[in-house]
This record gives C-alpha cells, structure tokens and sequence, in this order.
C-alpha cells in the first residue's frame, strides 16, 4: 500500500479533499499510535498499520489493517503479559456537511453501523478501532504454552495448594 503520510498518535483524517474528488479516489495513510485506551483497565500499545480511505458515492469507506500490544493478565497464572493483537476493519462514513456547499446534509440513518464526518470534514477512527481491539481480545487469556499455571504454596497438608485457595484451605483447617 504506498503511503502519502503517516498517522502519529493521531486518530483523526481531514477528508475535505478528498469529498472533493470523484469516486474511486483513494488515500492511504500508515498509523503508529504509542498509547490507545481501550476502555478504563485496557490499554492498546504500539499500534502500528495501514489506513485506506475510498470515496464513495455519498460515504468515505475506511478500511484498516493494525496490529497492537494489550497487556492482560493470563486467566492460569494470573501474572500480567503483552498480547499481540492483529485486526482489520472497515468503517463506513457520512458527511454532515456538505464540502461544496457548506450546508447541512441529511441525517444519517441510526439504523446503519457508520460514522459521522464532522462538520470540519474529518473521520476519527478512533471508535471502530477500540470496537475491533475488544472483540479481537482472546476470550481466555493465557501467556503461551509454557503458562506455569496457578502458584502453589505450600500448607500444613502433604499436597500444594493454588495460591488462589491458601486462605480456603487454612479456613478447613482450623478447628470449629
């Protein structure tokens, strides 16, 4: 994909030239974003991809293909780690505003899955990228193959036990 600018910890994407220009025209931007938040406890790092963006006949069609790094924390051993994420999405966009005439258009259908132009005739991708982060999120995280597991600690009895059930087991211990 040739690339005519790079997105720096930018969502945003002024499209008044390109609203401008018959359908078919395209743009393609890369994106490298350190620091996303997914949502108040996810944080997407190191995003990195390509963004092209196609005049439609009254829409601009974003389609993205990026790639993250979310720290989870492994659902066996509890202990944090970088998952890598690879997503790709596409992204319908309507004007609110006419770029030729500068007066509003017609509403957009809440019925169809697509974005706002603003009135400054820009298209923020932030949204669909943190739709497409969580769903592309493992729905049981795990740090690898060679997961340890859950730590064992040892008690009073002849077997260890997860560290998760320590306070359990010295519960069952103790006399009534």
């Amino acid at each position: 994909m040739k690339q005519t600018q790079t997105l720096h910890n930018d969502t945003v994407i002024n499209v008044a030239a390109l609203l401008k220009e018959p359908v078919g025209s395209t743009r393609e931007y890369g994106v490298e974003i350190d620091r996303f938040e997914i949502d108040d406890e996810l944080v997407a790092r190191q995003i990195e991809g390509e963004v092209r963006l196609t005049r439609l006949q009254d829409e601009i069609l974003v389609n993205a293909k990026l790639n993250a790094d979310v720290e989870l924390e492994c659902d066996r051993c509890l202990r944090m780690y970088d998952q890598r994420i690879n997503t790709r999405f596409a992204a319908q966009y309507e004007p609110t505003i006419d770029v030729h005439t500068g007066h509003a258009v017609h509403e957009i259908d809440d019925e169809a899955e697509r974005f706002a132009i603003t009135e400054h005739h820009e298209v923020d991708i932030a949204e669909p990228l943190r739709q497409e982060l969580i769903v592309s999120l493992p729905m049981v995280a795990v740090c690898g193959p060679d997961c340890p597991g859950p730590e064992l600690t040892a008690t009073g009895s002849d077997e260890p036990v997860d560290d998760r059930l320590a306070a359990l087991e010295q519960l069952l211990s103790e006399p009534e």
